[in-house]
């Protein structure tokens, strides 16, 4: 069973907020290895948007809005590359276009970018199981940091994160763990998302975080365990 998916089931995730939704592949994923809760994605990009609108169309609970999360709310330029799939709100590095030439952006679009914390209130109710999608190519801090106090709501994370700076600008592996451990994280799982395509070292790792716990934080140890040696 896919990684992410049996932590869904085992911590009795109720939405799914699927940020850098692209065309659907996320929640079509889900849907089809057995999530039946609740999805938001979100989508800047208008072409991508217009598919992921047909994606979930007939799943009535699954939402979609045109939009990127960042720190600020406002507009913004997004680099539109030639895949797609490797668009971003930040520049790519002459270093990322060697090794995969679709990454090249085509053109720039104008986009609406919103802060998280501005929209949880209308799409979570309180009893929600949150966990957190991130696949924005570099963006990912923003994302996190848009969700300001209302990050205490959201259970676990997913986030793809870069081994060394791809993207100008973004928070790389060990800050972002580092990063996260100080917002009450912890990482539990990471998996190699993409690999160079000729040396086979790993570019980017997915990473899974889960909400600290008391236990995480050394407290108190059940009264039918020994103490340490």
């Amino acid at each position: 069973m896919d990684v992410e998916l049996a932590y869904l089931k085992r911590a009795g995730v109720t939405l799914v907020l699927d940020v850098g939704a692209n065309i659907g592949q996320t929640g079509r994923k889900l849907r089809r290895m057995g999530y039946m809760g609740r999805i938001v994605s979100f989508e800047p990009i208008p072409d991508c948007f217009a598919k992921l609108q047909q994606a979930a169309s007939a799943d009535p609970l699954w939402q979609v809005q045109n939009l990127a999360l960042g720190a600020e709310n406002g507009r913004a330029e997004i680099g539109v590359s030639e895949n797609y799939v490797s668009s971003s709100l930040l520049p790519a590095t002459d270093r990322l276009i060697a090794i995969h030439e679709p990454v090249r952006y085509m053109r720039r679009d104008a986009i609406t970018v919103a802060r998280l914390d501005a929209l949880l209130a209308d799409i979570t109710a309180p009893e929600d199981v949150i966990h957190l999608k991130i696949d924005t190519q570099g963006y990912e801090r923003f994302v996190v940091e848009g969700a300001g106090e209302m990050l205490s709501r959201i259970g676990s994370v997913r986030m793809e994160v870069a081994v060394s700076e791809v993207y100008l600008g973004e928070t790389i592996l060990p800050d972002m763990i580092t990063l996260m451990n100080g917002l009450g994280y912890v990482l539990i799982e990471a998996w190699d998302a993409w690999r160079h395509p000729e040396t086979g070292e790993v570019l980017h790792f997915d990473l899974l975080f889960r909400r600290r716990t008391l236990a995480d934080r050394g407290g108190p140890k059940p009264r039918n365990q020994p103490p340490a040696s």
